[in-house]
């Protein structure tokens, strides 16, 4: 296992200039820094994290609290970030939070004061929160938002382009003839619901020439119950939509309860199209089309943009907005609409 006498070694520098650069101190030159991470990287060196610990007085773990676990996105964005911990040499604690609570900022303390964490991601619809922001401000704990609805300043953030990815599988919707599409919505409060109605409109629009020609949104609010309701209103109606793009693949799923109840079959009756690459996707029958959130790349840069921190120094976090690309996945659930209810062209 290498040692820090020997990166010191293959970079030419003093075990002393070493501590300098992993410690993030702004006394190395550029140059330096760059031979000493070139090192580091070609012998797979990671610094002791329990070293760092003791120095320090705070955990080297980077913390991270949900407001519901049972969530796809959470729990495909917890399992990301655990990984890219474990490749940067750190740990995820996670907690439970709920700031509806009017005990929230006792519990966010206690979390604190039991984790000892420096550094910490927040997820949607915590990023948003400017109380929390506050809060851990006065702690001095570092953070990064993941998919703020607004950007803050003086603080990084990392996300998807939610509303180019909605277009693009809008797009494809409308590529295989669909005319009238519905979209269930997330919830209104979620940035990224918002994002994504908003690239499906402008995919409509672009299409017909009018905003909300040949649209139907409803309000699924990311929940199963509720958008299987909306999904089934929009199926019994007399212009009925021949595909719906969900704004998660959970409510896409209920879709296709819907369309199961009321005896229609998808693709053949009804395309539906999902968002966020979830495991239930590929489970389903046909297989889901959907947008494919990049989780790891999220979890890496988000942990990358933290790690340049060093748990109890002074150095700052630059601030950064990452934009990670994501992938369409074409399955079986999307086709060309139904022949009796096609719109002459």
């Amino acid at each position: 296992m290498p040692t820090i006498i020997d990166v010191a070694k293959k970079a030419g520098v003093s075990i002393k200039t070493v501590s300098r650069v992993m410690n993030n101190e702004a006394r190395v030159r550029s140059e330096t820094r760059r031979k000493v991470r070139q090192a580091m990287s070609d012998l797979d060196y990671r610094p002791s994290a329990a070293a760092r610990q003791m120095r320090s007085g705070k955990s080297t773990a980077i913390g991270m609290l949900y407001s519901d676990p049972s969530s796809g996105y959470q729990s495909q964005l917890n399992h990301a970030m655990m990984q890219a911990c474990s490749d940067a040499g750190r740990y995820l604690t996670v907690g439970l939070f709920d700031e509806t609570k009017r005990q929230w900022k006792r519990q966010l303390e206690a979390f604190l004061d039991r984790t000892k964490v420096s550094c910490m991601v927040l997820v949607p619809p915590m990023c948003d929160s400017r109380a929390l922001h506050d809060c851990l401000a006065e702690r001095d704990v570092k953070y990064v938002l993941i998919s703020p609805s607004r950007e803050k300043s003086g603080v990084s953030s990392v996300a998807m382009d939610d509303k180019r990815a909605a277009r693009e599988i809008t797009e494809h919707l409308l590529q295989l003839g669909h005319r009238r599409i519905g979209h269930i919505a997330g919830h209104p409060d979620h940035a990224a619901s918002v994002l994504r109605r908003t690239g499906f409109l402008d995919a409509m629009e672009a299409a017909s020439g009018r905003r909300g020609t040949g649209a139907v949104v409803s309000e699924g609010r990311f929940d199963f119950r509720r958008a299987l309701e909306m999904a089934e209103t929009m199926l019994t109606a007399e212009a009925r939509p021949t595909a719906i793009f969900a704004a998660s693949d959970e409510m896409a799923a209920a879709t296709y309860m819907a369309a199961g109840r009321l005896g229609l079959s998808v693709p053949r009756d009804i395309s539906v199209a999902g968002f966020d690459g979830a495991p239930i996707a590929e489970i389903i029958w046909p297989s889901l089309t959907t947008v494919a959130q990049p989780y790891g790349g999220i979890a890496r840069a988000a942990v990358d943009i933290l790690n340049r921190v060093e748990p109890g120094e002074d150095g700052e976090i630059h601030t950064e907005k990452n934009i990670v690309p994501h992938n369409i996945i074409i399955r079986n659930s999307c086709g060309k609409p139904p022949r009796h209810l096609r719109e002459a062209k």
